[in-house]
């Protein structure tokens, strides 16, 4: 069995494919890409997963760290590649699965509008309900209704439960999403957050471009199983049921936390808030980047399974290399910030990603399209966990610029106005993309999101110019 596995996968990346779309003709047959796209993909990889390695044997400080955290700043770390894993995989072949089942791109999209719609529509809520009956209960909880519904979605076809499944997915996800960067922090020491913020995210990009390589090759391994085919709903249903499990592990150190929890004062609270200001364009910000990227982030895999007519396995591939150049790229930003600044660095490097995004939707061949869009994902990011290399300094920014007790309240909010304008976004895509029309929405986005940080650099840089960021130490 472990050789016919093996024989498979190898005619698989050396011939034209002869799989068929068993019992649902939603697709044609596909022709693989050429042999020497996918060893210098796999090169990639393969150099890029040494240099990580040989940099961690040489080093010790992050072990240092690790071994120095709180116990539940560990159990945090040890959630993150859990998390990046099964996001990573649900999110490239849940639409691929949707197609497959036989629904057509103006399903998707609703099915995408909807989701994005009820997660920008409960972060508040659910903030606030963290603040009063504690955050670990509220995850815990949230997380559990999340696991439940995606369950469902997998095995449910009825479009009309799949909807509402959209909608309580976005929910549940909302629910334990906001919960997250107020949770790490407050079960976390002041010496020890910018190291765990810094280590989360890399392990969560890192897990995220294994999860998308796995989404590539899992159809490919139950096809050889099961004698389907590998673009068939059945090989994409059972690979996305690998993610169950991992979604499962990654609540168990959640479970484990012992939380130190105090109620706040909502009263308290709401006459706390001063920067107003700030957090309005800060708000205003993230609208109109959710708002441009609900054009084509959710749907980055439809474009190259539709448009291009790319495999499951080439696009897993794709994927993969945007997320693990994204985790190796974050690591040089900081020289950056050090030049130019803050907002110089994050609207620099987001504006350098708007034509490639533009041209991304022009494309006709897999080769360039696969480039542009590494490019895009590198320098403007999508949906969790697929983040830009200068979206940790954005974070950071967002934070700084405000008082320490209106950090809860900016992060919210700021999740709240990128979620919901993307699923509107999403639902104006539809159209566009069930006509075949994919310049459009792209070209559309592409502009939106410009004019975002255009209005995000003339507002913040002459806070940044103020409010220098800490210059780094030297080093011994």
């Amino acid at each position: 069995m472990r050789w016919t596995m093996v024989s498979t996968l190898l005619a698989v990346l050396w011939a034209p494919r002869a799989w068929a779309d068993v019992g649902h003709g939603a697709h044609p047959i596909k022709a693989a890409a050429p042999l020497w796209v996918w060893v210098a993909g796999l090169g990639v990889l393969t150099l890029i997963a040494l240099f990580l390695i040989r940099q961690a044997r040489r080093g010790t400080l992050m072990s240092e760290r690790f071994r120095g955290f709180s116990r539940n700043a560990r159990l945090l770390i040890l959630r993150s590649p859990f998390s990046g894993l099964s996001a990573s995989l649900i999110r490239l072949l849940f639409n691929l699965y949707l197609l497959a089942v036989g629904f057509d791109t103006l399903f998707v999209a609703k099915f995408a509008a909807i989701n994005w719609t009820c997660h920008g529509l409960s972060v508040i809520p659910s903030g606030i309900l963290s603040d009063l009956f504690g955050r670990r209960r509220v995850f815990l909880i949230s997380y559990a209704g999340n696991l439940l519904a995606t369950t469902a979605i997998i095995f449910v076809t009825d479009p009309t439960w799949l909807l509402v499944l959209a909608a309580l997915i976005g929910l549940f996800e909302g629910g334990h999403a906001i919960v997250g960067p107020p949770f790490m922090v407050e079960q976390s020491r002041p010496d020890e957050r910018v190291h765990l913020f810094s280590l989360n995210g890399g392990i969560q990009v890192g897990a995220a471009s294994l999860g998308n390589l796995a989404a590539g090759m899992l159809p490919l391994l139950f096809a050889s199983l099961f004698e389907i085919g590998p673009e068939s709903a059945w090989a994409r249903r059972a690979a996305l049921a690998c993610a169950l499990p991992v979604m499962l592990a990654s609540v168990i150190p959640i479970y484990l936390i012992r939380e130190e929890w105090q109620p706040i004062d909502i009263r308290r609270w709401v006459k706390g808030i001063e920067s107003y200001d700030r957090i309005g364009m800060l708000a205003l910000t993230e609208g109109l980047i959710g708002f441009g990227l609900g054009f084509s982030a959710p749907f980055f895999n439809i474009f190259f399974d539709q448009n291009l007519r790319a495999s499951t396995a080439e696009i897993g591939l794709i994927f993969a290399l945007g997320s693990i150049m994204t985790a190796v790229m974050t690591l040089f930003i900081p020289l950056l910030v050090h030049r130019l600044g803050r907002v110089r660095t994050v609207t620099l490097v987001k504006l350098l990603g708007v034509p490639a995004l533009i041209f991304l939707g022009m494309a006709e061949n897999i080769f360039w399209a696969g480039a542009l869009y590494i490019f895009a994902i590198l320098c403007i990011g999508g949906a969790f966990p697929n983040k830009g290399i200068s979206d940790p300094i954005y974070t950071l920014f967002a934070m700084e610029v405000v008082k320490e007790r209106e950090r809860g309240t900016t992060n919210g909010i700021m999740h709240a106005f990128v979620e919901f304008p993307m699923g509107i976004g999403a639902a104006l895509a539809g159209p566009f993309m069930a006509a075949g029309d994919w310049q459009t929405p792209y070209a559309i986005g592409g502009g939106i999101f410009a004019v975002a940080f255009i209005l995000y650099y003339l507002y913040f840089a002459r806070i940044d110019a103020r409010e220098p960021a800490l210059q780094p130490a030297t080093a011994s």
